[in-house]
């Protein structure tokens, strides 16, 4: 939190406000003889936090709520603070804390949300609205049971192929508020499966039941039909939609100023460069004005570089975030796609895991047109002048971070409400594009893009398939399409600016916020 202020008083006056409390049991290290284990359970049997964590939770939350003292986890003493809790504010994951300390003190619950509304609504929402919680559980049990149905099946694939293809969705189309029709396995846009996923849904849909208000990270003039309709189905509940929490200072004129600044207080927390570790590389480049000396982010440096280079909007920033990255096959064909472009599109790409191979490395340092990092202050980078396109998984987070700062996408979705995003950044908003070869979830199956009677776009998944798709896509950024997609962008992020201003929809839903409590 104290890296979202570029003040010394305002990081004070913030932190003086919190309270990080220790709660629960950490997790052991996931290898793979335990991840194995893990995937192969019983979904029913699978909660994340873990019951026990869940149950020290509660203990922690009943003992503040009665202004009891009590030691956390890491010893620290807490002593009341003259005010018992009136709002909880929960993530969906957290069902198995929320629900008994409402249920035993009565106290007011507002989920909270950080994907778009559709993606909100297609999880949780009733049948009839496109969602996929009412009855899941209840179908996955019916099939379970019926030795015909079931078909030798686990319970943990029943919910999969659940997930994936619904029996109960008419013509196979999910139809929500606010986007295009598209085929319910889209989805699922890669082989991604885990029987989390299952206790995640059923136990986020009970929280969402229980819930008295909810709160999103969207701004309701980019979701104008997905709002009214979510208004509809939350049956008078408030639904606040209260913008991207970004520093404030990062939605105005100067943004870049302020989030060069925040990238400087961020360098003494990130790790070491993937690219360049071995060859005695720096983290970062030093420069002088005057009497003071300034860190300089290498990703700052390197566009700073391709500005001059290449001119502005010429870069390419690449994120996955910190759970997904695509197979070792699909980060090749990326990689090389972008090292073979006839017009060059400088790039940084952000390594967090292990299928970026040392011959990757190598390729991207010697050809002077990338850089890989296993960090970087992506909030900089997304104001840097340089900066053209993200390419992104699309999570809630990423997608708006790169629309509040005006920058366009490239879609790479994985799952839960990155399909959604996905589908509103490039056929709704036009802010950006929308990889479709690159999808392995339901091999075989079509994506249903434009015309419904032609049958959607036959996903081939071949590399040759996948490397024409980013080439025509890379290229398309670059020329006409792009200038497009980046003018909405923009318009974008003159929308999300309306809103959180004084009087915007944002403000005034902080504002109905502060009258609920």
């Amino acid at each position: 939190m104290s890296r979202q202020c570029v003040s010394e008083d305002e990081r004070t006056s913030l932190l003086l406000r919190i309270r990080v409390i220790a709660y629960g049991y950490p997790q052991p290290l996931m290898t793979p003889e335990l991840n194995q284990i893990a995937m192969s359970m019983d979904p029913r049997d699978v909660h994340h936090p873990t019951l026990e964590s869940c149950a020290d939770g509660v203990e922690m939350m009943n003992e503040l709520m009665i202004e009891c003292p009590f030691v956390d986890k890491l010893g620290q003493r807490w002593s009341p603070v003259g005010e018992v809790p009136k709002t909880l504010v929960a993530d969906v994951l957290m069902e198995n804390i929320i629900l008994p300390v409402k249920a035993k003190h009565n106290i007011c619950v507002f989920v909270w949300w950080v994907g778009n509304i559709a993606s909100f609504t297609r999880m949780f929402a009733p049948l009839k609205h496109g969602g996929r919680v009412e009855g899941y559980a209840h179908e996955c049990d019916a099939i379970f049971a019926d030795e015909e149905r079931r078909n030798g099946r686990s319970f943990d694939d029943i919910a999969r192929d659940m997930w994936i293809r619904d029996h109960r969705v008419p013509g196979d189309l999910i139809r929500l508020a606010g986007l295009p029709p598209y085929f319910q396995w889209e989805d699922f846009p890669q082989n991604i499966w885990d029987p989390s996923i299952y206790s995640s849904l059923v136990g986020g849909g009970n929280l969402v039941e229980a819930a008295d208000g909810f709160m999103l990270h969207t701004v309701e003039e980019l979701e104008m039909e997905a709002h009214k309709d979510m208004i509809q189905w939350a049956h008078l509940r408030p639904v606040l939609c209260i913008g991207p929490q970004l520093p404030a200072v990062l939605l105005s004129e100067h943004a870049r100023i302020y989030a060069e600044a925040l990238a400087r207080l961020d360098v003494h927390y990130h790790a070491s460069l993937v690219v360049g570790a071995d060859h005695g590389h720096s983290n970062n480049e030093t420069t002088s004005s005057g009497n003071e000396r300034h860190t300089v982010d290498p990703t700052i440096a390197f566009l700073d570089k391709a500005l001059i280079g290449y001119g502005p909007h010429s870069a390419l920033y690449i994120s996955f975030g910190s759970v997904f990255f695509p197979s070792e096959a699909h980060t090749k064909v990326l990689i090389e796609t972008l090292l073979n472009l006839e017009n060059p599109m400088p790039f940084i790409v952000t390594v967090l895991s292990g299928n970026f191979p040392e011959m990757l490395k190598a390729a991207v340092e010697q050809s002077g047109r990338g850089l890989a990092v296993s960090w970087a202050p992506q909030q900089a980078i997304l104001s840097h002048p340089g900066m053209g396109w993200m390419l992104t998984h699309c999570g809630g987070g990423g997608t708006f971070e790169a629309l509040s700062a005006g920058v366009p996408v490239i879609a790479w979705p994985f799952m839960g409400d990155q399909p959604q995003n996905a589908l509103s950044v490039s056929q709704v908003l036009d802010t950006g594009f929308d990889l479709l070869q690159i999808r392995t979830g339901a091999p075989g199956s079509p994506a249903l893009r434009d015309d419904i009677n032609a049958g959607g776009t036959t996903i081939l998944g071949t590399e040759e398939a996948i490397k024409s798709e980013l080439r025509d896509i890379l290229e398309r950024a670059q020329g006409k399409d792009g200038a497009r997609k980046r003018e909405n962008a923009q318009k974008a992020k003159a929308v999300i600016l309306n809103a959180v201003n004084q009087g915007g929809s944002a403000h005034k839903a902080f504002g109905e916020l502060d009258l609920l409590l």
